[in-house]
């Protein structure tokens, strides 16, 4: 069997229904992808048409990922040369292809080869691509014309689509170059098509009008790329391409009819399909257009006429979305609702944009002044301006028909949607955007006449027959609320208000909306009782879910606020968490509960020690919620953030919660759980509360239970790290002993790895020493010396300080841990030494002395200092002889601190963050740190004391005549200033 035959055997067993021949086959392709002209072989057996259809379709599927992936020089099998060469002659040859499922992967794969070679290995591509649509479009009318014409205008989209997303400068100059010819041409069938169509429509050729529609799309999707993006000034191209803007509205407006004269159950068929496409594809011409040449689309003419057709539409059809007062639920029959919405957006560019906006004093800018001369004397004079707002207000803003149906249907799906920024898409918002657009560009012509509207309703009993109406007042209420502040007392209105006494629920929905609107613009502390108590009125399970949801949504704008005053929600508390617990247990949308679960997290923040008494009630949901939450990350980290502020707020008394919380910072963490990517982050921040608000670590207990999975996670990433090593430091000090009696070793290991990987950051080796410092000042020598040694831990940072490898400032931190571990570990640290050689501990204590000079913070230089005093503690000559070098550093110290027992942390040098949450507010934490500063040596020793007492010691164990040689060394100044500061 030949390659040919081996490969359509191949697609044969694919089109099978055995799974074994399916997964062989497709094996074996996968395995002759490498192969020399495997790719020519697909070609041929998609070029032969007497194979079946599926082979044929399958082949040039194949064929075309295979060019996607190895067409290029880049891969590591690139096709080559001479295969590409057995392709390339014969690919422009299919155009006449009659099955429309393998004429489109084939213009796919034209396309894909064209974005690699073009320009600069086939140059000629694009000349001869056009020169088969000039030759097709000039047959004379037939089925198989309309095929080739297709499928050869399907590949141009695509050729041209590619060069259009092509950003270098060189690029884009080709794309000009190769525009005028494109656009010519393009034009050209474009209006003839247009003729033919009007011609087909007429003798009502229902088959031939289609056909041509489907070119007349292309030409159009062809045409429309390269007006924006061909020209660098469009308005002064060549002709050809004004001409068919100019003409575009005419045809619109002519499909458009055309598509208003169907039946309404016609229009969405898929008959007219097309049609609606051609529809929409010109309004992508000048919604692009506007995009990408905002000063140009006012300038040129045409610009009045485009907007104004669109508005006309607008007007039009509003009436038909309005809410039917004797069937709520009733379905609009509007024509094309996406050409309104593009109509909208249309005319909020116009409103509100960058490129027409000039300062009247500022530098000048002919093309913004001009623009807007334009824009505020012939498309939005005064009277239209008026005329929009009324039309938004009054049929685009006020709910829609839909949304009632869908408040039905799926409450919470509705709600997360609305709360979603696509507002492109939906009508009702896109009219939004522009009524706020509009009210706050003229506040001078519609603020005052919405007031007075606004008024006239609120003694007004709403009902069916003035829903419509009082609805979109309330909607430009809420949005506008930023322009209408100081015009409009919204708290009087909302203390006065009849519309929560509404039986309708949309009104209701409407004002717990509201208030979320109003909430950060205007709402005096002392009146904001009237917000609470509104929203919460809306939050009873007599309301509809959808009203009490918004209501929810807007007490969480109340609460987050920057003007929250805790004292005044205190009241409320209690029938907040009631309301919210009750609303939990009636949603089922892993969205809503997190939305909610949010708001329990934000109160718990914001009211701190006054949600004690309720923390019960809270701690009741966890369960149930992690249950509904498996599975869903997102929804599982708001759980553990809501348990995080619950635990700072609950202080010590969260100890009782241990048994609860511990297993879920054990899934967190737990990086055999793919889960825990997403999980870890939010789980190390609750597990470092839990250390920080427990009063004493419990041996045996769950919380101890979780320190050694400590030491798996100093591996992690960095911003991983930084929480590892801070619930390090909190266990140590929260029990020393216990700790690291539990994994002392293993985390001594595993921060000796850290504090070791050269390929790390310098913030981690900073945080990492931190850390054995801190391990270092709570745990006794006779608990963690050995496991120093064993570790690696003092020999590693010895050598690091002998062979000075890193920079300077690098090798401060394992100086200073040195330094820590003379000065809590003396006797420990002499051991240490007396076992070294002499000319190594030579070097050692040289390199470490000198590095006093990198040493930035003066409680480091301290304890540098106190442990230079230690060290002379000897009477080995490597450390003796360097004696003149420390008494100057020692008479430095001295000078700058005197005697002073307090200089700030000994690790000042640390991130204002390193620690996490709020010290003020977590008490056990923060008496453990005071604790642990007031029995640093560095704070509590007298310098001055502890240096004299470590003279004499030296000067016993030496001899007072050895001493007085070691002590002559130095120099007769230096040594007269230590006298006088020692007073000796």
């Amino acid at each position: 069997m030949d390659a040919r035959q081996a490969v359509i055997h191949a697609f044969e067993r694919i089109s099978s229904q055995d799974p074994a021949q399916i997964a062989a086959a497709e094996e074996d392709l996968n395995n002759w992808e490498s192969q020399e002209n495997f790719h020519a072989t697909l070609f041929d057996v998609f070029a032969d048409r007497s194979l079946p259809t599926q082979v044929r379709w399958q082949a040039v599927i194949k064929l075309k990922n295979g060019i996607n992936k190895y067409w290029r020089k880049t891969p590591v099998r690139p096709i080559q040369l001479s295969e590409k060469q057995l392709i390339q002659p014969r690919l422009l040859s299919f155009f006449d292809e009659e099955v429309p499922q393998i004429a489109i992967q084939y213009c796919v794969t034209l396309s894909r080869i064209s974005r690699w070679d073009y320009p600069r290995v086939w140059p000629e591509f694009a000349d001869e691509l056009l020169s088969h649509v000039r030759q097709i479009a000039s047959e004379p009318k037939s089925r198989m014309r309309h095929i080739k014409e297709q499928n050869v205008l399907y590949t141009l989209h695509l050729f041209i689509k590619t060069l259009c997303a092509r950003m270098l400068m060189k690029e884009r100059e080709a794309l000009r170059q190769l525009t005028p010819g494109v656009v010519a041409l393009v034009a050209s069938i474009y209006a003839q098509r247009i003729s033919e169509f009007t011609n087909a429509l007429q003798s009502g050729d229902a088959e031939e009008s289609t056909a041509i529609l489907k070119e007349i799309r292309l030409c159009i999707k062809i045409l429309r790329r390269l007006f924006v993006r061909g020209y660098e000034k469009p308005a002064e191209t060549d002709r050809t391409a004004i001409d068919f803007y100019l003409a575009s509205l005419t045809h619109l407006a002519a499909f458009y009819d055309l598509l208003k004269g169907l039946p309404a159950e016609k229009r969405e068929s898929d008959e007219t399909l097309i049609l609606r496409k051609i529809i929409l594809l010109y309004g992508k011409l000048y919604l692009d257009f506007q995009k990408s040449h905002a000063v140009a689309f006012i300038t040129m003419n045409g610009v009045k006429d485009i907007l104004c057709w669109y508005w006309t539409q607008v007007v039009s059809e509003a009436p038909k979305l309005a809410i039917n007062g004797n069937d709520l639920y009733a379905e609009p029959d509007v024509v094309l609702e996406k050409v309104l919405v593009q109509g909208l957006i249309l005319h909020n560019e116009v409103v509100k944009n960058f490129f027409y906006n000039y300062e009247e004093n500022g530098p000048e800018d002919k093309d913004a002044k001009r623009c807007r001369q334009i824009i505020d004397g012939e498309i939005l004079a005064p009277e239209v301006v008026q005329q929009m707002a009324q039309t938004l207000m009054t049929y685009y803003l006020p709910l829609k028909s839909r949304d009632l149906l869908e408040w039905q249907d799926d409450p919470e799906a509705w709600t997360n949607d609305e709360q979603s920024d696509h507002w492109e898409f939906d009508i009702r918002r896109c009219a939004e955007h522009l009524f706020v657009n509009l009210v706050s560009q003229n506040k001078s012509l519609l603020i005052e006449p919405l007031v007075q509207a606004l008024r006239a309703i609120e003694t007004e009993q709403i009902t069916l027959s003035n829903l419509v109406r009082c609805e979109g007042l309330y909607a430009a209420l809420g949005l506008c609320a930023k322009d209408l502040y100081e015009a409009f007392d919204f708290c009087d209105w909302l203390e006065h208000r009849q519309s929560l006494d509404s039986p309708l629920g949309m009104i209701k929905w409407r004002v717990a909306w509201l208030v979320g609107k109003w909430i950060d613009v205007k709402f005096p502390d002392e009146r904001r009782n009237i917000a609470y108590a509104a929203l919460l009125g809306l939050t009873g399970r007599s309301e509809p879910l959808v009203v009490r949801m918004a209501a929810t949504s807007s007490l969480a704008l109340c609460v987050d606020d920057w003007d929250f005053n805790p004292a005044g929600f205190a009241p409320f508390l209690d029938q907040t968490i009631v309301q919210i617990t009750e609303v939990l247990s009636d949603v089922t949308m892993p969205e809503s509960r997190m939305r909610l679960v949010n708001l329990l997290g934000i109160i718990v923040s914001r009211m701190q020690r006054q949600i004690v008494p309720f923390a019960e009630a809270i701690v009741r949901l966890l369960p149930p919620l992690w249950q509904s939450a498996a599975g869903e990350n997102l929804y599982q980290t708001s759980i553990l953030d809501l348990i995080t502020k619950l635990v700072d707020a609950l202080g010590s008394q969260s100890a009782a919660l241990h048994d609860l919380i511990v297993p879920l910072v054990k899934h967190s963490i737990n990086l055999s759980d793919p889960a825990h990517i997403y999980l870890i982050e939010d789980g190390m921040y609750l597990w470092l509360a839990l250390v920080r608000n427990t009063q004493e670590l419990v041996a045996n207990g769950t919380l101890l239970s979780l320190l050694p999975h400590a030491a798996g996670l100093l591996h992690q990433e960095t911003e991983i790290l930084k929480h590892v090593l801070r619930v390090i430091e909190g266990y140590f000090l929260l029990d020393g002993p216990t700790s690291f009696h539990t994994s002392g070793l293993a985390i001594l290991e595993g921060l000796r790895e850290l504090v070791s990987d050269t390929g790390i950051n310098d913030r981690a080796v900073a945080s990492g020493y931190h850390a054995l410092n801190v391990i270092v000042q709570c745990v006794p020598v006779e608990l963690s010396g050995k496991a120093l040694v064993d570790s690696g831990l003092f020999w590693d940072a010895f050598s690091q300080v002998v062979d000075q490898k890193k920079v300077a400032l690098m090798l401060v931190y394992p100086a200073c841990f040195l330094s820590r571990l003379a000065v809590h570990y003396p006797t420990f640290f002499g051991e240490f030494l007396a076992t070294q050689d002499a000319v190594l501990l030579g070097q050692f204590t040289e390199n470490w002395v000198k590095l006093y000079d990198d040493i930035g913070q003066v409680p480091q230089r301290r304890l540098h200092v106190l442990a230079m005093g230690v060290s002379i503690i000897t009477t080995n000559d490597g450390v003796l002889k360097h004696l003149p070098m420390m008494v100057p550093l020692w008479n430095e110290v001295m000078s700058d601190t005197g005697s002073s027992m307090y200089f700030g942390d000994v690790d000042d040098d640390m991130p204002d963050d390193y620690y996490g949450g709020n010290d003020e507010s977590i008490v056990p934490a923060n008496e453990r740190s005071r604790r642990l500063r007031a029995n640093d040596p560095v704070h509590r020793l007298n310098l001055k004391t502890a240096l004299k007492q470590s003279l004499a010691e030296c000067e016993r164990i030496n001899g007072s005549e050895r001493f007085a040689q070691v002590i002559s060394l130095v120099e007769a100044a230096e040594l007269e200033d230590l006298k006088n500061q020692l007073d000796m």
